[in-house]
């Protein structure tokens, strides 16, 4: 994805998240898009297998980007909800070691390339939509489009990409030799069509 394409898919989201977002329901305590909740303990093969990904999808022949997502989502979206709930489970430190493992073998050096390296290993399409200082440190809104976690799959009530979680917070602790939070706020499987983490750098 060249950067003219990589420009328009950020605007057509960031437009979809603006009216999500404007529509949402808050439902004891927990952010809910517009997509019809479907409640599940644990997602079907036939949810995981159909990716919603109009831009990281259509550069790849004879739909191997349904195949590519579907390899990744097997071992991790099969197990129960209740056990990747768990708080810092193995999905979120395996997402601080990858993102940490990133930074050190200098895949990733800087910002910028946390963007570039998303879309070329088609993890999802990374957005910085806001950046403030706050007090002790700085707050990031980020969000992932096209997440190969969970675009496509079924409200479920509440998120599901602890990885992703674990990556941001790795690649940004390591970029930034600070303490980093992250949580994800909204996601495909809360109801919307895009991923929001809220980010917090401690200085």
């Amino acid at each position: 994805m060249n950067n003219e394409e990589l420009k328009k898919a950020i605007d057509f989201y960031r437009s979809l998240v603006q009216k999500e977002i404007a529509i949402e329901k808050i439902v004891d305590g927990k952010r809910l898009g517009p997509r019809t909740l479907i409640k599940k303990d644990h997602l079907e093969l036939n949810d995981i297998i159909n990716p919603e990904r109009s831009f990281l999808g259509k550069d790849v022949a004879d739909d191997l980007d349904s195949v590519y997502v579907t390899t990744f989502r097997i071992g991790n979206l099969k197990k129960p909800i209740s056990l990747a709930k768990t708080g810092y489970g193995t999905d979120i430190i395996a997402g601080i070691e990858m993102g940490v493992n990133l930074v050190k073998t200098g895949i990733i050096k800087n910002f910028d390339e946390i963007s570039e390296f998303l879309v070329n290993y088609k993890i999802g399409i990374f957005d910085i939509f806001k950046e403030e200082e706050i007090k002790n440190g700085k707050r990031l809104d980020i969000r992932v489009y096209e997440c190969i976690e969970c675009a496509g799959l079924p409200n479920i009530g509440e998120p599901v990409c602890y990885f992703e979680t674990g990556m941001i917070i790795g690649i940004l602790r390591e970029l930034t030799h600070k303490e980093v939070f992250a949580e994800e706020i909204r996601c495909w499987t809360s109801g919307y069509s895009f991923c929001h983490f809220d980010v917090e750098i401690k200085d």
